[in-house]
């Protein structure tokens, strides 16, 4: 992942100063420092005066390439994965939308997720879950209170433009095998043909049944030409048609897709440096018909406002 440049020239000492530290250097620097998260202390078994402990991998990425199509995640798959819920308590929320963990108190979604329209402001935030409603599976949930959400200023709906949001903890998480933050795409352009969706949204299209398992897709990226064909008409979401602040992605042979209540969720790939480190490319915006042929998805690029994220999270 390299650091993103910038051709603006320097009109003043301020500006030279702002212009550096909003490249994604931060990002990076605080990509290689969460990746350490990766390994953790393990006891010796043999109980002797000198005995340390071993730092042991945790990385639960699958190394095979993910076919195209929705399956079950397994246990530490994405543990940077968060759960945005709706509602008095953890015990009676609504998990209605998804986001992803970028430092200890951070959590990253979109701005539309900050306020379910019947259910009110966003209270909750799930890390480490991986079935829903389910306390048997192998993992180690922690729920944590929101204390602030901080909706993208240019955010105005009913457009999906700037539809981005950063949600603060009222807690710092605690990161374990289960739970770790991920690292931000600061690059505009994107290397790989493919990007893993995750989230519990609709998996049955017709009966709009929703997993309560979390799901994985593998979605081609689209580039925007190839993709403004199928936004042509604009609507009030993208009046303005398709902007550079967009990712566009799915399978437009259909079938496979982001859904309702996978909003907010990670559109990521996995980086080759640091080890067992996702990137996130994209988040999880809309899309016009779920899983329908020539009908891919749109999401928030992320790169786009990196020195905004840098500015909040690592200030």
């Amino acid at each position: 992942m390299s650091v993103r440049k910038t051709q603006l020239k320097c009109l003043a000492f301020y500006w030279c100063f702002v212009i550096v530290i909003s490249s994604g250097e931060i990002a990076q620097k605080k990509c290689e420092e969460y990746a350490n998260a990766v390994y953790q202390d393990e006891d010796s078994p043999v109980l002797t005066p000198n005995a340390v402990n071993n730092k042991v991998s945790t990385c639960g990425i699958v190394e095979v390439p993910l076919v195209v199509g929705g399956t079950d995640a397994g246990s530490k798959e994405f543990p940077h994965m968060a759960v945005i819920g709706y509602g008095n308590s953890p015990r009676n929320a609504e998990w209605d939308c998804g986001g992803s963990l970028v430092s200890e108190e951070w959590i990253l979604s979109v701005a539309h997720c900050a306020k379910s329209r019947d259910k009110g402001p966003a209270k909750w935030v799930r890390l480490g879950e991986l079935v829903l409603g389910k306390t048997n599976d192998d993992t180690e949930i922690q729920d944590i209170a929101i204390k602030e959400v901080i909706v993208h200023p240019d955010f105005k709906t009913p457009a999906k433009y700037n539809d981005i949001a950063l949600i603060r903890l009222e807690n710092k998480a605690e990161f374990t095998e289960f739970v770790r933050p991920a690292c931000l795409h600061v690059d505009m352009g994107i290397k790989d043909k493919r990007g893993i969706a995750t989230g519990f949204g609709i998996t049955d299209y017709d009966k709009s049944t929703r997993s309560n398992h979390l799901q994985k897709v593998t979605l081609d990226f689209i580039s925007p030409d190839e993709c403004s064909k199928y936004f042509t008409n604009g609507g009030a979401q993208v009046p303005e048609g398709i902007k550079d602040t967009q990712v566009c992605s799915g399978v437009l042979s259909g079938g496979k897709d982001t859904c309702q209540g996978d909003s907010g969720g990670p559109l990521q790939v996995v980086l080759e440096k640091p080890y067992c480190m996702y990137s996130i490319v994209g988040l999880t915006s809309f899309g016009k018909f779920c899983g329908y042929k020539n009908s891919p998805a749109i999401y928030t690029r992320v790169s786009s406002y990196i020195p905004w994220i840098e500015n909040i999270v690592w200030k």
